[in-house]
């Protein structure tokens, strides 16, 4: 994950104003991802991991809500069924592992 801090707009227009304002990204056209530039104003671009990690967040709870709703649909007509063995064997190796099961703390 790389970080990359740009303040070379600064020196530029405190050295003359006119020399950005020709060569100034409009707000939303950056040609980097992330980042959104101002003339003179300090930018940070942060690299697309932050953003990857957000969209694999959202997927997983939405394919875990997809999954809840699958669920609670089968208890409501009653053809939920729990593999009890599996279920122990489960119980027991997270114990074994030292696992909290939704525990606090």
């Amino acid at each position: 994950m790389g970080m990359r801090i740009y303040n070379d707009g600064v020196a530029a227009s405190a050295a003359s104003p006119a020399a950005t304002a020709g060569s100034a990204v409009q707000p939303g056209s950056s040609p980097r991802a992330g980042v959104v530039a101002d003339s003179g104003a300090d930018q940070v671009d942060i690299s697309s991991l932050s953003g990857n990690i957000a969209a694999s967040a959202a997927a997983l709870a939405s394919q875990q809500a997809a999954r809840v709703s699958q669920l609670a649909a089968l208890y409501a007509k009653g053809e939920y069924q729990v593999d009890s063995a599996q279920l122990s064997r489960t119980l027991v190796s997270e114990a074994i592992a030292g696992g909290s099961l939704g525990e606090d703390g």
